[in-house]
């Protein structure tokens, strides 16, 4: 008897040690900083794994930045909020697929003591406009990121060259959202930001909201990967996620997700 539990004992061990490991699935998803320190992320992640059995792990940069990641084929899905960069990428052929997925709003922050000479007016180029004209402080990210692309953008239909401005009133910190918020506050100046990072922002200071566009959104899509440029790409899973995204169940997701009682993101 002693001989025949050693024996199963040891085929046992046997399986176990030979037995090939099994490894949860998951994709790589570059995305925009915003998602992740708004704690968006922390949110979605546990629910579409345990509908899926997908992770996401997520390298949360600057759009600018994520997009080339793309291109060295580092990413099964992209999640960013710049719709030229993103149209672009397509054009390069290592992307496959570009879905909408969801908004949130831009704001203007700016010191409390001349913030509400902002809130009164009535598009956004003109508040671009008073703040050009007055010489107000204004921090830019510089980093490329799709907020800086979104802020270079308002410069432009706003008629004016952010080349051109003084660096004694328009300073480029080259930094992330959270450092450019805090130099702004530090500066007594304004900056361009998204509602999800100002909510979940907690070093406020005196600054709030100036300016809040209602007329043009900040959108985030969803951008596979084309397989054809990128091998590796993980295509199956990848699209299962996309489908749960942008699906019934998906878009309840995205509703329930809310920073201090306030709903932040809006599904499209």
């Amino acid at each position: 008897m002693l001989k025949i539990i050693t024996k199963l004992l040891t085929l046992i061990v046997i399986v176990i040690v030979f037995s090939p490991p099994t490894f949860a699935k998951s994709i790589l998803v570059q995305s925009s900083t915003s998602l992740k320190n708004s704690g968006f992320y922390k949110h979605i992640i546990p629910a579409i794994k345990g509908e899926l059995g997908i992770d996401l792990h997520v390298v949360a940069v600057g759009t600018g930045q994520a997009v080339k990641n793309a291109l060295n084929c580092d990413a099964d899905l992209l999640i960013t909020h710049a719709k030229e960069a993103e149209l672009g990428f397509l054009k390069t052929g290592f992307g496959l697929k570009r879905l909408e997925l969801m908004y949130s709003h831009w704001l203007i922050i700016g010191p409390e003591k001349t913030a509400k000479s902002l809130t009164i007016k009535n598009d956004i180029s003109d508040a671009f406009h008073l703040i050009f004209n007055s010489k107000y402080k204004f921090v830019s990210r510089g980093d490329n990121s799709g907020t800086h692309m979104r802020e270079i953008k308002l410069w432009q239909e706003a008629g004016l060259n952010p080349k051109t401005f003084s660096t004694n009133w328009y300073l480029e910190v080259g930094s992330g959202q959270g450092a450019t918020l805090n130099s702004s506050i530090q500066l007594e100046a304004f900056t361009l930001t998204d509602s999800a990072t100002w909510f979940s922002f907690k070093n406020k200071g005196n600054a709030e909201v100036a300016y809040k566009d209602e007329k043009n959104f900040n959108i985030y899509s969803l951008t596979t990967i084309n397989s054809k440029k990128c091998p590796n790409v993980k295509i199956k899973d990848t699209e299962k996620v996309v489908d749960f995204l942008t699906s019934i169940k998906g878009k309840a997701l995205i509703s329930d997700f809310s920073i201090n009682g306030y709903p932040v993101f809006f599904p499209l």
